[in-house]
């Protein structure tokens, strides 16, 4: 029997259920959380009458996905000093990560609402046609693209922070992953081309933009890639980001976690392939100019 066993043997279920509500509470009350929620607000009120919301989920990518790998990787700090305080009381480490974890619903919250919000304006104030959906763009994958960009970002980042914690406990290794993360999604996000055919393996990229053509260099274009797969990959991402930091607990028995982490990497493998190769067989390009040339 585990040590996650014993504990809920002798504590009951609600043992794991009570821990994860309060790393919530944390989770609502820190101030990085709130700064990056604010940023996401802010963001979000500033919609471009031109492209409506469908360039908007940098916003909570940044706000509550960047800020939250942060916020995360704070907390689990915080929880693990307060475990070695406790002594032989406190939870032990597998359980304190799944209740960690389990905060993810709070940035997940707020990004469904901007998601949501995003969609209605989309609707209510439809884009210009020199942007996007053109051609045989749908709205469902330009709903798909800002869920990817936005939801999927929020609970993938704090998620990494998690990981990061667990695995690199050192002072300075929080910023520095946010730093490689700001210089590679600056290289993958499809602005270059030489980097677009594989830019999907990264967790957040574009699929449209005014990106530019030879005469004009603000048209906006959509690449190619499959954000219905890509999204698929994200979730996968996300699952092998919570296996892995389970599997830091050196006191519980991995071999089970070991196989699961081997299988959700394998599968994510395979939709980052199909997230690649899918889609669009050649970069798409508005009819319409930009009207800046």
């Amino acid at each position: 029997m585990t040590n996650v066993e014993h504990n809920l043997e002798r504590h009951g279920q609600p043992a794991l259920t009570t821990l994860a509500r309060k790393e919530i509470v944390r989770y609502l009350r820190h101030p990085v959380f709130l700064a990056g929620l604010a940023l996401t607000i802010l963001v979000s009120l500033f919609v471009d009458g031109t492209s409506s919301t469908v360039l908007d989920g940098l916003g909570p990518a940044a706000g509550l996905g960047l800020f939250g790998l942060i916020v995360m990787a704070s907390l689990t700090k915080s929880s693990d000093r307060a475990a070695a305080a406790a002594g032989s009381v406190a939870s032990d480490e597998r359980t304190r990560t799944l209740a960690l974890a389990s905060a993810v619903v709070v940035p997940f919250g707020f990004a469904l609402l901007w998601f949501v919000r995003s969609v209605l304006i989309y609707n209510s104030s439809p884009p210009d046609a020199k942007t996007v959906p053109f051609g045989p763009v749908s709205d469902a994958y330009i709903y798909m693209v800002m869920f990817d960009q936005g939801v999927l970002a929020a609970v993938g980042g704090p998620l990494l922070g998690l990981v990061i914690a667990r695995w690199i406990p050192r002072r300075g290794a929080t910023p520095v992953a946010v730093v490689v993360m700001v210089l590679v999604t600056i290289l993958l996000q499809g602005i270059f081309e030489s980097t677009r055919s594989f830019r999907e393996f990264w967790p957040w990229t574009h699929f449209y933009g005014p990106m530019g053509v030879d005469g004009d260099g603000d048209r906006w274009v959509v690449l190619t890639g499959s954000p219905y797969w890509y999204g698929a990959y994200l979730v996968a991402l996300c699952i092998i980001g919570v296996l892995v930091a389970l599997y830091r607990d050196h006191e519980s028995p991995r071999g089970n976690l070991r196989n699961a982490i081997i299988g959700v990497a394998v599968v994510a493998a395979v939709l980052c392939v199909l997230a690649m190769t899918g889609g669009y067989d050649e970069t798409l390009v508005n009819p319409l100019a930009s009207g800046k040339a």
